[in-house]
């Protein structure tokens, strides 16, 4: 057997010796970069996103949520779920992460912005000649000043505009992304967002954990969890939400959860 690889720290004259990172480790690391930085405060908006691994040991995950300003002022919302499991989800997740990210910064609409997703998805697998790449997305461009919020839900059921008088479920506009390769499949639709206005997505890890009855949880919850914690910030909210999934299915949750919530902030927003 080889020994460990070994690695000098620069710039110890003691010449000391530490062990390579294992490859789990790694992995480990690039896969949770796939979420970057956590994102607390922007102009106008209280930003608030949690992860629920399905197991306790560290598995890739195809599960993502992404928040991203960019240039003109805008902020990009994405929450995708990526088909199958393993590192392979992962990588596709990735990917998704910042072709949207570099779609929205180009200037594209998110109705734009989800078509070359969705042409991305199907060429690339394609090309590498592998599993076909399909995913969940619903992806937002929120105008903080103008206080409206375009978006594209492709396959996605469970994200709403939660108001003090009400929530507002923001419904599919389209298949699946890498399903069909047709650009009239997706359409867009804009909200009205008011101070007080929260926004709150899940991936499906939450609606589908089932209780010892096996009934499925639903996407309904969603918005009592926010509403009973309204006075939260974003952060907390989101851990409420994937907390609460857990508790319902207990040891039966299948699948990760992914939340991602959004406060229109009164103190900030212009």
């Amino acid at each position: 057997m080889l020994p460990p690889r070994i690695r000098v720290e620069a710039g110890n004259s003691d010449a000391r010796y530490s062990p390579e990172p294992s490859l789990e480790t790694e992995m480990r690391r690039i896969v949770e970069s796939i979420y970057g930085p956590p994102v607390r405060r922007l102009p106008g908006l209280d930003v608030g996103r949690a992860y629920w691994g399905a197991t306790k040991e560290f598995r890739y995950g195809g599960d993502m949520v992404d928040v991203f300003q960019y240039g003109s002022g805008h902020t990009s919302l994405a929450v995708v779920d990526i088909s199958g499991h393993g590192i392979r989800a992962a990588r596709h997740a990735a990917l998704a992460k910042y072709a949207l990210r570099a779609y929205a910064s180009r200037g594209l609409d998110a109705l734009a912005s989800i078509r070359a997703l969705n042409r991305l998805c199907i060429e690339n697998s394609t090309f590498e000649n592998e599993y076909e790449f399909f995913a969940t997305a619903f992806f937002a461009i929120l105008d903080a000043r103008r206080q409206t919020m375009q978006y594209v839900s492709a396959g996605h059921e469970a994200a709403y505009v939660i108001t003090p008088v009400g929530p507002r479920m923001l419904g599919a506009t389209g298949p699946i992304v890498g399903l069909m390769d047709d650009d009239d499949a997706f359409s867009q639709e804009t909200v009205q967002l008011d101070r007080g206005d929260i926004f709150a997505a899940v991936t499906d890890g939450f609606t589908e954990a089932r209780d010892a009855g096996q009934i499925f949880l639903g996407p309904e919850p969603l918005v009592d969890i926010i509403e009973q914690h309204r006075a939260f910030e974003a952060e907390q909210q989101a851990e409420a939400v994937t907390r609460y999934a857990r508790d319902y299915a207990g040891e039966r949750l299948q699948d990760d959860i992914a939340a991602l919530v959004v406060k229109i902030d009164a103190k900030t927003a212009a």
